[in-house]
């Protein structure tokens, strides 16, 4: 066997109790000291040499990126030992936040060497231990989707993808003099394979597929970027993509037109959805906390009805607001392919910081932060290293991570704890001196208290605070004090067959008002005025194309109808069409709802809630859904 390569984080600019940051990209790019400064040019420079790097090199940018679906081939591994075609897929995983940590700590780990191998060796040597020194405490900045951001010429505060991914060129300063300031082209903007070669010809092929009339489906794989402008070919369901062409005007519009994200009769912001994620009594298990996957044994409880929120769900719509959808689908968008656009290690970056909140908040309760209890384990489908129907423990392999030179890999009980791992995000720094009781020791009580107030801060959708309200809403509409009642909070559950349309990804829209037929409505149907919510696959394609087979996982989860959860809350939207609330305002098509009471909410939704189905991929193809097993409401 050849030798592995061991990931064991950046080792430089740890001290004997601190780590250094992980920092929000949108307060480190562009540099407001002199130490991000350099940096900002350190990571550039660093990201550009990764993507020049041979598509064979096994640390090469199209290798890393390829571990996460597309071209299913080894890494890192002994390749007489596996079956190809199979993938390291962990998505619909108890594994998904754990395995996806140390794959962001190999991608940091593998830029810091090229800065201090590759980078810093080229400025004059009067300029070397500055930079030297700043790599020390660099590490892979996060993109917080959920915080909105202040931009230049705007009044009001937005969401919005990270400024270092909006410009096709970047200034950076000259390797040669260490001072001299100039443009080269954006490696953060979209990757392009080295020597303009076609990611066909490394295994990144399109995948095929058939609708329901038998019509021929592709889902190009070759464009370069996230939102990719879309030119239709002919009428048919088919799409050509315009290579290199990144729409982050559209990302920018639709994170702030989304229900989630914007003011409008909805009220279910993204924070919110975030914010629920840390309410005390709304998660309940390390389990509902982790996956999107359902549990179907007969004698599964799955408790409260909030236990259908989850982390990996409010990813899965990320990577499909960020990739794409209807007329325009970017790699981001799929996961045969999204770990090929840049912004993918921000986005899981965020994931991460994500996971890693959840377990600073857990601290003292262990029986809700780990998976150690048999009744917090799951089956797993299968990949290249797990064997089908093997449950998922702390200590199954994440491979193909390995986590020192004779070849182990990680489990999730080494990479649970991030301080170990030479890195922590702002929220989580137990050295400070504010968690120190009156003898100098840590107080962990001091510690999550503080995380949770921190939270609260960043996503709490209001002054009141709970996560089921609205700060302009009477207070007779909520629970007294404003504390949350979750016996008031209206939400829909959904379980849905991941695999209905052989893998590929789509999107169930939910709605408030007359029903009415999708086709007729020619914008996004996120824009619908009576929209309230959806739900993204994110799943991958059973088949590569017509001719080769894809991810074994996804293969095998098809074939046993596997379902998956997720949940949208409509309180919002339920209390914006009561009459102390819209003032006679509402649109077209959309009703008053007389009272909160349940029965008369039960009436409502019975009359007014309606859905449909459009896939990701296929922009002409769209399904107007009853109970059919496809989707269901707990």
């Amino acid at each position: 066997m050849s030798p592995v390569y061991p990931v064991t984080g950046i080792k430089a600019g740890i001290t004997g109790t601190t780590v250094p940051l992980r920092l929000e990209v949108d307060t480190w790019y562009p540099g407001q000291t002199p130490e991000h400064l350099i940096q900002n040019n350190l990571f550039i420079w660093a990201l550009r040499f990764l993507q020049e790097r041979d598509p064979d090199h096994k640390l090469s940018f199209f290798q890393i990126a390829g571990i996460h679906g597309m071209p299913y081939q080894p890494w890192d591994e002994d390749t007489d030992a596996i079956t190809a075609n199979e993938g390291y897929c962990t998505h619909d995983s108890l594994l998904f936040p754990s395995w996806h940590r140390p794959y962001m700590l190999l991608y940091e780990q593998v830029l810091y060497e090229i800065m201090v191998k590759q980078v810093i060796p080229q400025l004059p040597e009067d300029k070397q231990q500055e930079w030297t020194d700043a790599a020390a405490t660099w590490r892979l900045p996060y993109w917080d989707w959920a915080q909105k951001k202040t931009r230049e010429g705007q009044d009001e505060t937005l969401y919005d993808v990270p400024l270092i991914t909006k410009q096709p060129r970047i200034s950076v300063i000259d390797l040669k003099d260490g001072v001299t300031v100039f443009y080269i082209d954006n490696p953060m903007y979209k990757f392009t394979m080295p020597d303009e070669e076609r990611m066909g010809c490394f295994g990144i092929s399109d995948i095929q597929d058939t609708d329901a009339n038998n019509n021929i489906t592709t889902i190009p794989a070759q464009a370069t970027s996230r939102w990719a402008t879309y030119e239709p070919e002919s009428d048919t369901v088919s799409t050509q993509w315009t290579e290199g062409t990144v729409r982050n005007s559209l990302i920018t519009s639709t994170l702030n037109e989304h229900p989630w994200y914007g003011k409008g009769i909805d009220n279910v912001p993204l924070a919110e959805m975030v914010y629920r994620l840390y309410v005390h009594d709304y998660i309940a298990s390390y389990t509902q906390f982790a996956t999107t996957k359902f549990r179907t044994s007969p004698d599964y409880d799955p408790g409260s009805p909030a236990a259908y929120l989850n982390l990996e769900y409010i990813h899965n719509n990320i990577h499909n607001w960020t990739g794409g959808f209807d007329k325009y689908v970017g790699h981001m968008a799929e996961p045969a392919v999204a770990a090929y656009d840049p912004i993918f290690w921000m986005h899981h970056a965020n994931v991460d910081r994500q996971f890693a909140l959840w377990q600073g908040i857990s601290l003292l309760d262990p029986t809700k932060n780990w998976f150690e209890s048999r009744n917090e384990q799951l089956e797993d489908d299968g990949n290249w290293y797990i064997r089908t129907g093997d449950l998922d423990t702390p200590s199954t392999p994440l491979a193909p991570f390995h986590k020192d030179a004779e070849g182990n890999y990680y489990t999730s009980d080494d990479v649970r704890d991030i301080h170990k791992l030479g890195y922590t995000y702002p929220e989580l720094q137990p050295w400070l001196d504010k968690y120190k009781d009156t003898h100098g020791n840590f107080d962990a009580s001091l510690y999550v208290a503080d995380i949770k107030a921190m939270i609260k801060a960043i996503y709490s959708p209001g002054e009141i605070g709970a996560p089921t309200e609205i700060s302009s809403i009477p207070r007779s509409l909520t629970s007294p004090l404003g504390q949350p009642d979750f016996n008031k909070d209206i939400i829909v559950n959904v379980t849905y067959n991941r695999f209905a349309f052989n893998g590929i990804p789509y999107t169930i829209y939910f709605f408030l008002g007359t029903p009415f037929s999708p086709p007729s409505y020619s914008d996004p149907l996120h824009t619908h005025p009576q929209h309230v919510g959806f739900i993204y696959t994110f799943s991958n394609p059973i088949h590569r194309n017509r001719a080769a087979p894809g991810c074994g996982n996804c293969r095998r989860k098809a074939l046993t109808d596997t379902k998956s959860r997720a949940q949208v809350p409509i309180t919002g939207a339920l209390i914006a069409r009561h009459p102390a609330i819209h003032n006679g305002n509402l649109p077209h098509g959309i009703h008053e709802l007389p009272s909160l009471e349940s029965d008369t909410v039960g009436e409502y939704l019975e009359k007014h809630l309606h859905w449909s189905i459009r896939s990701v991929s296929l922009s002409s193809f769209v399904y107007s859904v009853s109970l059919l097993g496809l989707v269901s409401f707990v």
